[in-house]
């Protein structure tokens, strides 16, 4: 592939390179469910607002924003004199239509995201309310992730299910051709309301899955930009005066999800017994597996949120690893070994995990089975729930609602496993409801003690985004989701 690459884009400077770990899902943001989609659709489709790196909330395609005195609308002023891809107008219809898109189709992924906007209402071009069945806290920092991402209205009807094989967004970089397994293209978008700041031509996004392998090809100048370099190359990129790594602590979780009713696969022995989930997690040394995986550069914890947060809760402490008491919650259940199959995407990374767990949770009496899979198989599995247990990678969200509701709700977009408690459904729908931050704290609370009792997954660690280029590219700024934002990037001068 690296001939190829260097071919594609000889001669061609201003052609922005980037090397992803993952082939993206649906590029469609009203379907997708993946990070690497995420990736490329930060530089094809602009939200109505976005964050900051110290997740604030601000202006992208909306303007300004102001709530109702009861908190059950919120109402955007445009940015005037945008045009989506096509050519076509983005306005208040537009918004509408997109809104009301993500809500009705019937494979959209956002529904439950959306799910207290009973209605928009267009005031004028430049001017759309939302209406809300009750107060969201959370509406804002939705709308900074797919549920914000407008497409062209034109483009959506006339390819309805088809729009994701030719994307229309209103981004600084429009669709060109995708090659699964391969490449994603992308050329700069001449009418984008900000193209005095867009500093590249084209952005090639390869499918490279191994991390090492995508490091090499950036040393070498195949590539200018990689995403997720591995803990274990950080020496390598330190050391390359050619290479700038670039990092940032994220709000992203690897997990262990665990299948509690998604077809035949939940007939498997955690998901009968809460006492084995415990004694799987007991068997756990979530220090051990970031030092031996990592080299120590992640975070080693057991919740979903990271610690960063104001919503972290400080009450569940990383429960210590106990092999004694493992053995006793398994001897409970009339068992001596327990089965247990892996699946995961065979990315270096996760292979390590997986063969650490293995070993750790062997010696408390389960007896793990790994199977990796090719990146987009191991996607179809997980989309379908077709697995006993899942090593799941999460981008996190600055609102704890966009990951818990997500995983834990019963109809979350992220539920995969089918695991549905009615009393965390209640919590967590309270925590969308309350809009001040100390009574959503305490809500949170209540949430956590739920899900780190039920354990329908287990969180391992939250890894820090670890990103590198070649000096020759300039501007880059890194965010604590883990997306590239391609304003203000340009090759060095």
């Amino acid at each position: 592939m690296a001939a190829t690459m260097v071919g594609a884009t000889a001669g061609s400077a201003a052609t922005l390179r980037v090397g992803v770990q993952d082939d993206p899902d649906a590029m469609d943001p009203a379907t997708s469910n993946t990070y690497a989609a995420r990736f490329i659709f930060s530089a094809m489709c602009d939200k109505l607002v976005d964050i900051t790196p110290d997740l604030k909330v601000v202006p992208q395609l909306a303007t300004s924003w102001e709530w109702s005195p009861d908190h059950k609308a919120l109402t955007f002023t445009l940015r005037s004199g945008v045009k989506f891809q096509d050519g076509t107008p983005f306005d208040a219809e537009a918004v509408k239509f997109n809104i009301e898109r993500m809500k009705t189709m019937p494979e959209s992924s956002r529904k439950a995201e959306l799910a207290s906007v009973t209605g928009v209402d267009v005031l004028d071009p430049l001017k759309v309310r939302l209406n809300l069945s009750q107060p969201f806290a959370p509406l804002l920092t939705t709308l900074t992730d797919r549920a914000g991402m407008m497409v062209s209205p034109k483009a959506a009807k006339e390819q309805g299910s088809n729009f994701g094989v030719h994307p229309v967004c209103a981004g600084p970089y429009q669709f060109v051709e995708r090659k699964a397994r391969d490449v994603v293209r992308l050329k700069k978008f001449p009418d984008y309301w900000n193209a005095k700041d867009i500093g590249y031509d084209a952005v090639d996004y390869y499918y490279i899955e191994d991390s090492t392998v995508r490091l090499a090809r950036l040393r070498a100048g195949d590539l200018d930009l990689i995403e997720r370099v591995a803990p274990t190359d950080l020496g390598a990129v330190r050391g390359d005066g050619n290479v700038t790594l670039h990092s940032i602590g994220g709000l992203a979780v690897s997990h262990l999800m665990i299948n509690m009713g998604a077809g035949e696969k939940a007939n498997n022995p955690l998901a009968k017994d809460a006492r084995l989930r415990e004694a799987f997690e007991l068997a756990l040394d979530r220090n051990v597996i970031n030092k031996v995986a990592f080299n120590g550069e992640f975070l080693a914890d057991n919740q979903m949120i990271p610690p960063s947060s104001p919503f972290y809760s400080k009450a569940h402490p990383v429960p210590a690893r106990n092999i004694e008491r493992a053995k006793e919650l398994i001897a409970a259940t009339g068992q001596t070994r327990v089965p247990v199959e892996i699946t995961y995407a065979n990315a270096l990374t996760d292979n390590r995990v997986g063969q650490i767990v293995q070993s750790l949770a062997s010696q408390a009496g389960f007896d793990v089975k790994l199977l990796p899979l090719e990146s987009a198989t191991a996607i179809e599995r997980y989309l379908n729930g077709n697995f006993q247990v899942f090593i799941g990678n999460w981008s996190g969200r600055s609102d704890p609602d966009g990951t818990l509701y997500a995983f834990f709700s019963c109809n979350g977009s992220q539920n995969v496993n089918k695991y549905c408690n009615k009393e965390l459904q209640q919590v967590l729908d309270e925590g969308r409801a309350e809009s001040d931050d100390a009574a959503r704290v305490k809500i949170y609370e209540k949430a956590a003690d739920i899900y780190l009792t039920d354990r329908p997954t287990i969180p391992i660690y939250h890894p820090n985004w670890f990103f590198a280029a070649r000096k020759s590219v300039d501007g880059i700024v890194m965010y604590p989701d883990g997306l590239l934002r391609l304003t203000g990037v340009k090759p060095k001068s």
